[in-house]
């Protein structure tokens, strides 16, 4: 019975179903305004005996405040159901002399009611609408509030079971904050609707229902002096009512596009994008309005070629413009044709939105729309019913019945220009992009499956290892390929012999700072058009440096990748090194230093890398470097490193992909063929072994307030091509390699403690370090430090590895080994670390023959090997005031407190 939407019909009907080719066409209308502050409005028309009469009420579900939604729609309910003089049903009265059109509406911003009623039914409608305005309250019972609270309960059970009924809704919600006047649903939630009582009822009516909050308007057979004396003689007793506030305008931008996607008992997949935009009165309303036409009105709009006509995308398209009283919604709804991927779809939107915001709409799209719409308006004419809500309409939002020619006016006048304008401004911003797929009906079966007990592991596919090509380009680069047609991408990688060990004890940092300007692009390129060429190949260039080597990663589609490689090229070979750049650089640099030491996991890294190496140690170098260092380089430093380091007879490329080793090979000759090493000599490392510590030591950081503490434990090993790392890295696995190894097992499962604990080995081709990682709560500090030297201690002698958590580990690392190489990134990172490591190509193809040799028994001589329980580096960064004690008295070995920056305090 009651019509609820965003934006009712018969008000947008009422905004653009109206003349508006010339200004002289206004509907001739006068209006008064009674002492109570009715505003009235009339529209003589003798031409047909019969009256439109419209009461519209300033007040919608923009007014509800929280926990109240639906109710300015369930009181429009409640105006059917009889008032004080005559307590019985609306209809029959009116029914019974001819009347038609009979209803009422409720949006965001406005309720109203109508009827169209004979020349001489029209007293008998004033009658009725006066004395529901002014006489409603006595009429009102519980029982009615009880009814109609059911009535609009079904009434949005059945809106919402009807295909994409809810996109309205969760389109609402994505657009505007939740205390937005637009952000709940008119209709309300059934939470709201059942909590609504009787004294809300009337505290509604009298807040809203005054007639000062109200608009008479009629349209018809009746003239103004007729219109006065009636509107006196009904309404001139009716109170005023309190005034009302009004929100005044609020569009909410999205940072970025916001996506959902909603299942739904639809025959049909359906795509849904919307902007919240500016709403009526605004010069956009015109603008947007033109947009909407261009891209979405008939058969000669562009979403209409592009998703029906061109690509048989979509049986149905639609662009949308609402204007409302705070903000707009411009939206886009396409139905799906079956089986069309939405992914399409929406590719096939956003070009024409893009082919539409690059030029606007040309002059036959704008005088389509502007005849179009002079078309509907000429026809609406003959309809008193959509007479007396325009000028309602206008009165009551714009204080002027004629602002739908004025709007209209402005439509006209509008060119490609500012639409094209306003459209970049506005349909460029986040929107929210909703996706309705069918939800099938589903059935169940019997249960077939032997749920007492978890079944036995089916036979896998083994490893097997891509084929592995080799070139070189003419100036000796060596060039190691996998072709991998499946995806069309290519990835590679070129790595130079450097690392932060290439860094000098004074210029500790020098490399990462490098490799941040170099990623403010090449010579010839701002950081931004870098940053710009990239997004329009679809590529992605980075850079990262280990220990001991660094690395420049390409990512590329196959279809752009001649145009990728040189820009990787140029990255790579002819650095901008900007001095505007090295200042920002070195601004943020300092800035990422200055967040890490108030960071108690970075804090509690940089110390024990310093602990096991040194500050001036090649490994004991961080990335970021240190302030004191930083602050120093110079652009003839960063310049000098990239002399020695990255530069040809330095470098392997590793790759992967949609390509042939001839293409790529050729492609590469183009970008590095011609690259030949500066004069400069090229750089040489030097990593000194390191004697192993005799004897434990602990060092403690303060962190006053930590409510964790986070610990670090570890000491040296002998460096990555030792043969036993094999057997190390295995009973590292027991004992804190992964989730159910004993260190988490023990520390999460079994105590509660941490989130997480586990153990590692640092892989590096000179000294490498084993270390335990974990963060506890900081008032099991000194418990949870006992219980990870107990199960270092264990797994040597007292507790060795059994057969059960043997097969557990190898079981987990055998049957991961084929999956090993998913990606196109995955494989060209196996190159690099085989080639680093001194590793045949098909190491990975021997791994399985090597975990089944491994027995409890090797476990345990590669811990006991590995492990010197009496001669850890203790790290624990915490709130000393909590802890220091209790961690004194394990008598780990003796302590240090030292600051964040490494620095010994006591």
């Amino acid at each position: 019975m009651i019509r609820t939407s965003l934006l009712l019909s018969a008000a947008a009907a009422a905004l653009s179903l109206v003349p508006s080719a010339q200004a002289d066409e206004v509907l001739p209308f006068e209006q008064f305004t009674l002492p109570n502050g009715l505003r009235v409005v009339v529209h003589e028309d003798r031409s047909t005996p019969k009256v439109a009469v419209a009461v519209w009420y300033h007040v919608g579900s923009a007014n509800e405040p929280a926990g109240k939604s639906g109710f300015a729609h369930l009181y429009e309910h409640l105006m059917f159901n009889g008032s004080e003089h005559r307590d019985d049903e609306w209809f029959p009265p009116l029914q019974e002399i001819g009347a038609s059109a009979v209803n009422g509406a409720t949006s965001y911003d406005q309720t109203y009611y109508y009827e169209v009623v004979p020349t001489g039914g029209l007293e008998r409608a004033l009658w009725m609408e006066s004395d529901r305005m002014g006489h409603l309250l006595g009429a009102i019972t519980q029982a009615k509030l009880d009814e109609q609270r059911g009535v609009v309960q079904n009434e949005k059970r059945q809106r919402e079971s009807q295909p994409y009924s809810k996109m309205d809704d969760v389109t609402a919600q994505a657009l505007f904050p939740v205390n937005h006047p637009y952000y709940h649903s008119i209709i309300g939630s059934m939470d709201d609707l059942n909590a609504a009582s009787l004294t809300d009822v009337k505290d509604w009516f009298g807040q809203y229902y005054g007639a000062a909050n109200a608009v008479l308007s009629l349209s018809g057979d009746v003239d103004a002096k007729q219109a006065r004396a009636l509107a006196e003689k009904y309404f001139g007793s009716v109170a005023a009512g309190p005034p009302v506030s009004r929100a005044t305008a609020w569009v909410p931008s999205l940072p970025e596009d916001k996506r959902d996607t909603m299942l739904d008992n639809v025959p049909q997949a359906a795509v849904s994008w919307s902007w919240a935009v500016p709403g009526r009165g605004t010069p956009q309303s015109s603008t947007l309005r033109a947009a909407a036409s261009a891209l979405g009105t008939g058969k000669t709009s562009r979403l209409y070629k592009a998703l029906i006509l061109d690509r048989p995308l979509a049986t149905s398209v639609s662009v949308n413009y609402q204007p409302m009283a705070v903000a707009g919604i411009f939206s886009i709804d396409a139905r799906l044709k079956p089986g069309v991927d939405p992914k399409d779809a929406e590719a096939a939107i956003q070009q024409a939105i893009d082919g539409f915001l690059a030029t606007g709409p040309n002059a036959d799209e704008l005088k389509r729309a502007k005849v179009t719409n002079y078309g509907n308006n000429i026809r609406a004419l003959e309809s008193v019913y959509v007479r007396a809500m325009a000028l309602a309409d206008g009165l009551i939002f714009a204080n002027n019945p004629a602002q739908y020619a004025e709007d209209n006016k402005r439509f006209d006048a509008v060119n490609g220009p500012a639409v094209l304008a306003d459209a970049k401004n506005w349909l460029t911003r986040g929107a929210h992009k909703l996706t309705v797929l069918p939800y099938a009906a589903h059935t169940t079966t019997a249960d077939g499956a032997d749920r007492s007990k978890l079944p036995a592991l089916a036979a896998s596919p083994g490893l097997v290892m891509p084929i592995a090509e080799e070139a070189r380009l003419s100036n000796g680069i060596r060039v190691v390929f996998s072709p991998r047609p499946q995806v069309p991408t290519v990835d590679m990688a070129i790595v130079f012999d450097a690392g932060t060990a290439a860094d000098s004890p004074d210029k500790k940092g020098l490399g990462g700072f490098a490799l941040q300007m170099m990623g403010d692009g090449p010579t010839g390129l701002t950081p931004q058009a870098f940053e710009e060429r990239q997004a329009s190949l679809g590529a992605r260039l980075h850079a990262s440096s280990g220990s001991d080597t660094t690395s420049f990663m390409l990512s590329s589609l196959s279809r752009e990748l001649p145009a990728t490689i040189a820009l990787w090229a140029s990255y790579i070979r002819t650095p901008g090194f900007r001095a505007d750049d090295l200042e920002r650089d070195r601004t943020q640099s300092l800035s990422g230093i200055s967040q890490s030491l108030a960071e108690p996991t970075a804090i509690a890294q940089r110390t024990f890398t310093n602990l096991l190496y040194g500050a001036d140690h090649p490994y004991g170098a961080q990335l970021a470097g240190r302030a004191d260092t930083l602050k120093s380089f110079t652009r003839a430093d960063v310049a000098g490193w990239h002399a020695r380091w990255v530069r040809p007879d330095n470098a392997v490329i590793y790759a992967s992909g949609d390509t042939t080793i001839g293409a790529l090979t050729a492609l590469l000759e183009k970008g590095f063929g011609n690259w030949t090493p500066p004069a400069a000599a090229k750089g040489v490392k030097t990593v000194p072994a390191i004697p192993f510590t005799t004897a434990s030591r602990v060092v403690l950081v303060d962190k006053p307030g930590a409510i964790q503490s986070v610990i670090r434990v570890g000491q040296l090993m002998p460096g990555g091509l030792d043969p036993r790392n094999f057997d190390y890295d295995a009973a590292n696995g027991v004992l804190g390699g992964n989730f159910t190894a004993r260190l988490n097992m023990n520390l999460r499962e079994a105590k509660g403690w941490s989130y997480g604990a586990s153990s590692f080995i640092n892989e590096q081709r000179g000294p490498q370090n084993f270390g335990v990682a974990t963060s506890v709560q900081t008032d099991k500090t000194s418990e949870a430090l006992a219980e990870i030297d107990k199960e270092i201690r264990a797994i040597r002698k007292d507790r060795p590895a059994t057969q059960a958590e043997l097969d557990m580990m190898v079981k987990g690392n055998v049957l991961s080994l084929p999956g090993q190489f998913e990606t196109n990134q995955a494989f060209v990172s196996y190159l690099q670390y085989v080639s680093l490591y001194d590793k045949p190509y098909d190491y990975l193809a021997t791994l399985p023959a090597k975990y089944g040799a491994l027995t409890p028994a090797a476990i345990t001589k590669a811990a006991d090997e590995m492990l010197r329980p009496d001669a850890m580096s203790w790290v624990i960064v915490g709130d000393l005031s909590k802890i220091e004690t209790k961690v004194r008295a394990l008598g780990l070995g003796p302590v240090e407190v030292w600051d964040a920056e490494g620095k010994k305090l006591r």
